[in-house]
């Protein structure tokens, strides 16, 4: 390392090599600054046309603009090449300025990427893939790029980090097995990310089952990558044992509760007890299933709060699913009425206010059970029921419980009798 250190200084110090540091320093001013007058002038020709009441048409000026991303790599490459052009009839090297055309491509295909994945995508879903998969998969190949022209990557990649067992572990397969590794994490979920969000609402696939197999399948890919790497790191049988005991041991005594969730996790996604889309109640706060992973679920409530559980609660606990019922929810609401005449007329109110209320269903039909009959301490019968409703909207249930209570009220007192 010493060694290659020195030759980076060497390097550095030769005056063709500061030259093109400087052109290609000045390239990238210069790219901005076109970039940067362009936008202004764009901005300018579309405020002027709407002073004049013109509408918005595509200029020469508005058509370059609209490829934005893609204006500053544009404006590098060609200054890049004019600089090259330059040194050549200056008859000076010209080596490194022909590298920085290549960052210029990398940047113009790498904002190309972006642009198509926001028209298929959408912001926000782009925004994830970019930042996790497209931003360090440039940044990996740009490094490498410039290091190249510095240093001999292959004797860095000889150099001895550390030993585990009676194996050596050298930098260059470290470094690669923690590139694979990582981009193995960031492909299998940008890829679930894809087909479960944009190609699977295309087709008549149970989305529940599409995540259940887009989940296993991840995980399976991973443990198969984490084993390749392993072994791509020259570790030998007895080094790759010692590690798997170790872990065996760490689950055993340290993460009981998330090799049980782990479990849960996978028990969930084969049986499809609970999906993705589900109006649940756990421990009477009512939800929608917003996404189902092998460690955690998350339920999202309706004050719009993300709950995260551990998925083992959901296997051990009880959870009420009213998505499972495929005539809707019955809703009970108990009553006391106080009236003077037959209880069955209090009951034919409250039933004609509740069956005008758009949530609830006609069939099944609003139902009265009769509970008790007795009197007010001030003498005045009083008749104790049980009305039931159907809904298909169970996630509004406390919001249809206050409406009909005060729908059958009103029926109510517009008939002389009052709720006590």
């Amino acid at each position: 390392m010493g060694e290659q250190l020195r030759v980076i200084l060497v390097f550095l110090r030769r005056p063709a090599v500061w030259q093109q540091w400087l052109a290609f320093l000045l390239v990238l001013g210069l790219a901005w600054l076109l970039t940067e007058e362009l936008r202004a002038w764009d901005s300018l020709d579309k405020r002027m046309q709407r002073r004049l009441g013109l509408k918005s048409k595509p200029t020469l000026l508005s058509i370059w603009v609209l490829l934005d991303r893609a204006v500053f790599p544009l404006a590098g490459l060609l200054l890049m090449w004019l600089a090259q052009a330059l040194f050549r009839a200056w008859n000076r090297p010209a080596g490194l300025l022909g590298e920085w055309v290549f960052l210029f491509w990398l940047i113009l295909v790498y904002r190309l990427v972006t642009v198509a994945l926001t028209t298929w995508l959408g912001q926000h879903r782009k925004r994830s893939i970019q930042v996790r998969l497209l931003a360090p998969m440039v940044g990996i190949v740009a490094l490498l790029r410039v290091l190249g022209l510095l240093i001999d990557l292959e004797a860095v990649a000889e150099a001895h980090v550390m030993t585990i067992g009676e194996s050596p572990i050298l930098l260059g397969p470290l470094f690669t097995t923690a590139v694979v590794l990582y981009f193995l994490f960031a492909f299998s979920w940008a890829g679930q990310a894809v087909v479960q969000r944009s190609i699977a609402p295309r087709t008549n696939t149970d989305p529940a089952m599409v995540n259940a197999v887009l989940t296993i399948a991840r995980y399976a890919v991973i443990i198969v990558g984490v084993t390749f790497a392993l072994g791509a790191l020259g570790l030998d049988t007895s080094t790759v044992a010692f590690i798997s005991g170790g872990l065996t041991v760490a689950i055993g005594f340290g993460s009981q509760q998330v090799f049980s969730n782990l479990v849960a996790g996978v028990l969930l996604l084969f049986d499809q007890s609970l999906r993705p889309g589900d109006v649940i109640n756990v421990a009477g706060e009512i939800g929608v299933v917003e996404s189902l992973s092998i460690r955690a679920t998350t339920m999202r409530t309706a004050d719009n709060v993300a709950v995260v559980m551990p998925n083992q609660s959901f296997v051990t606990g009880a959870i009420r699913n009213y998505s499972k019922s495929p005539t809707g929810v019955r809703l009970q609401i108990p009553l006391a009425v106080a009236h003077e005449g037959d209880p069955q007329e209090a009951a034919s109110v409250a039933l004609h206010a509740v069956g005008k209320h758009d949530k609830v269903l006609s069939d099944p039909k609003p139902a009265v059970l009769y509970t008790a009959f007795g009197r007010l301490p001030a003498g005045t019968p009083r008749t104790s029921m049980q009305l039931t409703a159907w809904l298909n909207d169970p996630l509004h249930i406390p919001e249809v419980t206050s409406e009909l209570l005060l729908a059958v009220r009103e029926a109510l007192a517009d008939h002389d009798m009052e709720l006590v």
